[in-house]
C-alpha cells in the first residue's frame, strides 16, 4: 500500500505567523486571545499549557490585559470594545493574517468607489463577519455556496444596485466559487466581469475579484491531484476549519471515499482494507507533528 502525502498541507505562513505572535506576547505574562487563534483543536491546547486563555465573550477579558486577535480578522466593534478596556498600543496584538488585511482593504475600496460588495463565504465564519463589517455589517449579503446565485441576483434587482462587486473569503472552494459567478451569469445575462485584484479597473458596473488565498488554492489543487490516484483520503484539520472542510468537500466530489479527522487515534482499520493507494492532506492549521502521526498511524493500523 502507497501512502500519498499532499505536498502543500498544515500551517500556512498566516497560521505559523498568528502562533509567533501569540506564543511571544505569552512570554512576558498573562495573554488572552479572543475566540480560536486558529481552528485546531490541538494548536490551541498547546497554546493553552504556555499560559494563554482563551475566551468567546470579550467580556471576559478584564481590563488592561493583554490581548492578541486572531488570525481571521476581527470586525472594527472589536477594537472598540478593546480600546473601552484600555486594550490598545502594546497590549493589543494583533494576528489578522496579511492575506486577510488585504481582503479588507479590498472591499473598502470597492466600496468607496461606489460598489454594493458581496460575499461568498460562511455566514457564521469570523472571516466573513469581519469582512462584512466593512461593508454593511451584519446586513452584508453572503452566499455560502453556488445554488445562492438565484437569491444573490434578487438580492441586486430588488435593491436596483447599479455597481455590484463579489469577493471571496479567503478559504473558499476555488471551484465553489467559480460556479457561483457562473450560476449568477447564466441569470444575469454574463454582466459580471473579473477585474485584478490591483483593481485598477473599476469603471465596470458588475465584477468580480479572486480573494481565494493562495495556500487555500495549492491545497485543494494538491487534493485534487491526489484524490485522483486515490483509493481512500484522508483529511486532517480542526472541527471549525473551513479551509478542511473544502478539501474534504474536494475529495467526496471526486467520488473518493473520504474521512475527516483531528488526529491519529481516529484512524480506523478498516478504512483500509483491500485499499492500494491512500491519500493524506490537512488544513492551514493542522500542525506537521500531526500530520506525521496519521501517516504513522495508517502505517501501524495496515
Amino acid at each position: 500500500m502507497e501512502i500519498i502525502t499532499a505536498k502543500h498541507a498544515g500551517f500556512c505562513s498566516g497560521v505559523k505567523k498568528a502562533i509567533e505572535i501569540a506564543e511571544d506576547t505569552a512570554k512576558n505574562g498573562k495573554t488572552y486571545v479572543y475566540g480560536q487563534l486558529v481552528h485546531n483543536e490541538r494548536v490551541i491546547k498547546d497554546l493553552e499549557k504556555k499560559g494563554i486563555v482563551f475566551v468567546e465573550n470579550i467580556e471576559d477579558i478584564p481590563d488592561n490585559a493583554v490581548t492578541v486577535l486572531r488570525a481571521h480578522g476581527e470586525p472594527g466593534v472589536t477594537y472598540e470594545k478593546l480600546e473601552q478596556k484600555n486594550i490598545l498600543g502594546d497590549k493589543l496584538k494583533d494576528a489578522t493574517c496579511p492575506l486577510v488585511k488585504l481582503v479588507h482593504n479590498t472591499v473598502i475600496k470597492l466600496k468607496n468607489n461606489g460598489y454594493e460588495v458581496i460575499i461568498f463565504g460562511k455566514k457564521n465564519h469570523p472571516e466573513s463577519i469581519g469582512i462584512g463589517y466593512h461593508i454593511k455589517g451584519k446586513d452584508t449579503f453572503i452566499a455560502e455556496n453556488p445554488d445562492d446565485a438565484s437569491n444573490a441576483v434578487d438580492y441586486i434587482n430588488n435593491n436596483n444596485l447599479k455597481k455590484v462587486a463579489i469577493i471571496s473569503q479567503t478559504t473558499m472552494s476555488v471551484n465553489g466559487y467559480k460556479k457561483l459567478i457562473n450560476n449568477i451569469n447564466n441569470i444575469f445575462n454574463n454582466k459580471f466581469e473579473q477585474i485584478s485584484l490591483n483593481l485598477k479597473d473599476m469603471s465596470k458596473p458588475f465584477v468580480f475579484v479572486d480573494t481565494i488565498c493562495n495556500p487555500t488554492k495549492q491545497r485543494q489543487s494538491d487534493t485534487e491531484q491526489i484524490a485522483k490516484k486515490a483509493d481512500v483520503m484522508i483529511v486532517i484539520g480542526g472541527k471549525n476549519s473551513s479551509n478542511s472542510k473544502e478539501l474534504v468537500a474536494k475529495s467526496k466530489e471526486l467520488g473518493v471515499e473520504t474521512y475527516f479527522i483531528q488526529a491519529a487515534g481516529q484512524l480506523k482499520k478498516e478504512w483500509f482494507e483491500n485499499k492500494e493507494n491512500v491519500g493524506v492532506t490537512a488544513g492551514a492549521s493542522t500542525p506537521d507533528i500531526t500530520i506525521n502521526e496519521v501517516v504513522e498511524g495508517i502505517r501501524q493500523v495496515t
